[in-house]
């Protein structure tokens, strides 16, 4: 496990495996500590590099989740491509095929990338798609992504009139929002779980996982809630993607909130706080599983300004 090795492409590029050199390019689920929670024996943190240099001008990991099925990433939202803004397309279409052969060298039998939404990178996404359908991949699912553009408008005049009014009556009954701190980060989880059960939807992660993330990542997840007086109503579990992109993981209220929709003001307070950090793009998640709509969840992002992209997951069969 984590032997690492060199695939050369050519005099001036080659591919560093397993090395875990970082990389500012890299978004979290990219990162070799994220790379480490799930890695299997036969796991590979491939990287583009010029020769003799630790520059990285590209990232990306597999994981055998299955006897020879190889997935980017093994688990987690996305993993796919991490890339620096000047590669060159040849030289980035050259180290997806290096891994290609690569893995297929070592018996693979089912490749899958699980990419992050177009609207984190419409380049990356744009280049990769053009590469991966040319080497026979093939799209094996589509998701519509949501998210919010951040700039120097404030969130009222993004949203439509109905989430305004529900904002001005959660501020005028004295709802508070604020960043939470580790001693009720079990209260915010046991909300937001609640939630989904309610909603017959699935947690896909439990409470000792999100503790294992915010140990290992203690500045990229932050967690949110809107309070009624000492009683928290409300909450969210977000995540640092990159410098530029904040990523609402999960959130969700309690019972009974129908009359107040304190989502909204959860809503306004973390679009203030990107603002404060300078972050450019407010990432809410797909309304979509396995390609099919939920056009409720869908209208609700609508109504809080956000904006649809595609989200997509490639598979490539390897036929011995």
């Amino acid at each position: 496990m984590n032997r690492h090795f060199i695939l050369s492409i050519d005099d001036k590029y080659e591919i560093k495996v397993n090395y875990f050199i970082e990389s500012e390019a890299n978004h979290i689920f990219n990162t070799s500590d994220f790379f480490n929670i799930h890695q299997t024996e036969r796991a590979f943190y491939f990287q583009l590099c010029k020769k003799n240099s630790e520059l990285v001008l590209s990232t990306i990991h597999f994981t055998e989740i299955a006897p020879d099925l190889f997935k980017s990433p093994a688990k987690g939202t996305f993993g796919g491509f991490a890339i620096q803004e000047n590669i060159d397309f040849n030289i980035y279409e050259q180290f997806i095929i290096t891994i290609d052969d690569y893995l297929w060298c070592i018996d693979a039998k089912k490749i899958e990338v699980l990419m992050q939404p177009m609207c984190h990178n419409p380049s990356l996404f744009s280049l990769t798609y053009n590469i991966m359908m040319r080497l026979g991949y093939a799209v094996t699912n589509h998701e519509l992504n949501y998210d919010l553009v951040v700039d120097n408008i404030c969130f009222s005049e993004k949203i439509n009139h109905g989430n305004r009014k529900r904002l001005n009556k959660c501020l005028r009954e004295g709802f508070t929002a604020k960043e939470l701190d580790y001693s009720v980060y079990d209260q915010a989880y046991s909300v937001i779980l609640e939630n989904r059960i309610r909603r017959g939807f699935v947690f896909s992660m439990n409470y000792e996982q999100i503790l294992q993330m915010v140990n290992i990542f203690p500045e990229k997840i932050k967690l949110f809630g809107v309070f009624n007086q000492d009683v928290i109503v409300c909450s969210s579990i977000c995540v640092v993607i990159s410098p530029l992109i904040l990523y609402v993981y999960a959130w969700g209220d309690i019972d009974n909130m129908q009359n107040y929709s304190p989502i909204t003001l959860l809503a306004n307070y973390i679009y203030e706080y990107a603002q404060k950090k300078a972050f450019q793009l407010l990432d809410l998640g797909t309304s979509t599983l396995l390609g099919e709509p939920n056009i409720g969840l869908m209208q609700f992002k609508k109504n809080l300004g956000c904006q649809e992209s595609l989200k997509l997951s490639f598979s490539k069969i390897i036929k011995k």
